[in-house]
């Protein structure tokens, strides 16, 4: 299959290191990136393009790369993390709120909240849930074994992957306890859909060496699991590898992705139907099901974005 390349773009900086993109969920014309390795910390700023020409719309100075965002359900309250710093800026506007650097935990890559007073954030290879209380500035940590992901259950409950230790894990922040909902094997990557499906790209461990630290390395299955219903499970084996996955919104296909290649799986057929195949030069940053594209970035040009159509 051959994409249709809907628009170039070329930016102040490159988005390698960077956010992986991320859809506006309160308008889907609209997506952010932030500013990644390579940038210098005075120009490195979040920023929102429009997916119709890839033109920048607004940005923030954030002086860091962004690793995670978190949208408040008022439209308005966006929470940004940078390595050390959280901020909470304008959706409208784009405008800081407040910065905050008193007592926060560094390097977190999962944000989750109670859209009151209080955000969960994790680093994916950290020890500890860190619950900040935003309204006064302080935080507590709760002991877990790594992380890929904090998804909200309800005002009180949510849940985290730990694919260190192959768990689920149901969190309390009324009573600030924890107890584990699945037992599932070592993970890569996560994904919880809304029909309350968990899909987990198995993994192992690789072992450290001299130059890279321990960590969790991707094999090419993909096991879909649920908690109300665990006689319905189920594992997909390929016989190709990938590093990333998207489930579509109506969870009828996989889209599994390496590099510069995506496959389109059917969970309906159970085959894959489509193949698509970029340029070596460049690597797929994500993709977007609803709106039937994905963005790619040059390797030696992390600053070229290209929007295509699928």
């Amino acid at each position: 299959m051959k994409p249709t390349e809907i628009w170039t773009t070329e930016l102040k900086n490159g988005i390698f290191g960077g956010l992986t993109p991320i859809i506006d969920p309160f308008d889907n014309t609209k997506f952010y990136i932030s500013d990644g390795w390579g940038s210098s910390y005075p120009s490195m700023k979040l920023r929102q393009l429009s997916f119709e020409d890839g033109k920048e719309l607004k940005t923030v100075s954030i002086k860091n790369s962004v690793r995670c965002l978190y949208f408040n359900p008022d439209k308005t309250n966006i929470f940004a993390i940078s390595d050390n710093k959280i901020f909470q800026i304008n959706r409208r506007d784009f405008s800081v709120i407040k910065k905050f650097e008193k007592g926060i935990l560094k390097y977190s890559d999962y944000i989750s909240s109670n859209d009151k007073d209080t955000l969960l954030l994790m680093n994916y290879n950290a020890d500890f849930l860190f619950v900040y209380n935003y309204e006064n500035e302080t935080g507590l940590k709760k002991k877990l074994k790594t992380c890929r992901g904090i998804y909200k259950e309800s005002e009180n409950t949510y849940f985290i992957f730990c694919p260190r230790i192959g768990s689920i894990q149901q969190y309390d922040l009324t009573t600030n306890k924890l107890k584990e909902v699945l037992h599932t094997g070592i993970f890569h990557s996560a994904y919880k859909s809304k029909t309350d499906k968990f899909y987990l790209q198995l993994g192992k461990v690789v072992e450290a060496t001299s130059n890279t630290p321990e960590r969790i390395g991707p094999i090419n299955q993909i096991n879909i699991c649920s908690t109300l219903n665990l006689t319905n499970n189920r594992e997909i084996k390929f016989e190709f590898h990938f590093d990333q996955f998207v489930v579509s919104e109506n969870e009828e296909m996989l889209y599994l992705i390496h590099n510069n290649k995506i496959w389109v799986y059917s969970l309906i057929k159970n085959e894959i139907e489509k193949e698509i195949i970029l340029n070596e030069k460049v690597k797929i940053a994500q993709l977007f099901d609803e709106q039937e594209v994905f963005i790619s970035y040059e390797y030696l040009k992390p600053n070229i974005i290209t929007c295509w159509k699928f």
